[in-house]
């Protein structure tokens, strides 16, 4: 039986945290490593007793508490998970982050809400440090991380005709494509620099692979058809293309993407919904109803019939 995702759950927990009503408890909580670079993928573990309350999805819970309130600091990668552990019969919770930023940064607080008593899964900080761990070397960051192709990222569609002012700029629906050099296209959403696309049709994945690991490290996602690699908010995808004997670089500020993507959704959803109030639009488009009378009772305002003429007399 499907059961619908207890959102409303993890607001009431997070509410709770902000007025400090949730008490945090302790669950065998582990981190993977209390130092990473900016591409290390950290892993939080903890303990605790198979689920009481009924209705909540575990790796729901996690994933919407994560979203809602550390995406300006960590990134989920795939989905969370909830095992149970046969000869103990306790639930292992595990998740897997990229750091979005360096410095000293707070590990999310988890509401633990497949237990009773609004209780808290606390992580403590770790330390991100600003460089790439590549093999068992730590290297500077990439220029990707700026922009691309000299141009940075979030630089406006004006700059960039300025620069380039016979490049070709064709319109695909809310984006905007202008081709830098003959293999490079820069893509705008709402005039703002958010993604660009690298393609060449003489090289293969395998062959440039480990270039790739030399200059990014080990790709966080990795799948049949590419890799994607995820350094702070700037997301890289490499991808085979022309039957395999290409090559396609997809890189990406999510960041950026995401604020383009929530204008959009504000402007045709929420603009929408939220036009005028309803109240107001009501009371100057749908005439007032009768008030209800009991049967039988004369209203004083209720349309009463025309009055007969008289017939006219006639003439004698």
């Amino acid at each position: 039986m499907y059961v619908a995702r207890p959102l409303v759950l993890i607001l009431l927990a997070l509410s709770a945290m902000i007025a400090g009503e949730a008490r945090t408890a302790f669950f065998n909580q582990q981190v993977s490593s209390r130092t990473i670079s900016l591409n290390q993928p950290i892993r939080l573990e903890m303990t605790t007793r198979p689920k009481v309350v009924e209705g909540v999805n575990i790796e729901a819970a996690i994933s919407d508490a994560i979203t809602l309130g550390y995406t300006a600091h960590w990134r989920l990668v795939g989905k969370p998970s909830a095992v149970i552990d046969e000869r103990s019969k306790t639930l292992c919770v595990s998740v897997v982050l990229l750091p979005r930023v360096t410095g000293d940064i707070t590990l999310p607080v988890l509401p633990v809400s497949w237990l009773n008593g609004d209780q808290l899964a606390s992580f403590g900080q770790v330390k991100v440090e600003s460089q790439l761990l590549i093999g068992n070397e730590t290297r500077p960051l990439p220029a990707e991380m700026e922009g691309v192709g000299g141009f940075p990222w979030g630089c406006t569609l004006a700059d960039v005709k300025d620069r380039l002012p016979t490049a070709i700029v064709t319109v695909d629906g809310e984006r905007t494509l202008v081709k830098a050099q003959p293999e490079l296209d820069l893509s705008f959403r709402r005039g703002q620099l958010v993604e660009a696309t690298l393609a060449s049709s003489d090289m293969t994945i395998e062959t440039a692979r480990a270039s790739f690991l030399a200059r990014w490290g080990s790709p966080q996602i990795e799948e049949a058809y590419g890799m994607t690699w995820i350094i702070g908010w700037t997301r890289i995808n490499a991808v085979s293309v022309g039957d395999g004997k290409g090559i396609k670089l997809v890189l990406a500020r999510e960041d950026l993407v995401a604020a383009a993507t929530k204008a959009k959704v504000s402007e045709k959803v929420f603009s929408i919904l939220d036009a005028g109030s309803v109240n107001s639009a009501l009371s100057t488009s749908v005439p007032a109803l009768p008030v209800p009378t009991n049967r039988g009772e004369r209203r004083q305002d209720s349309v009463q019939p025309t009055p007969v003429a008289p017939s006219p007399v006639p003439n004698k």
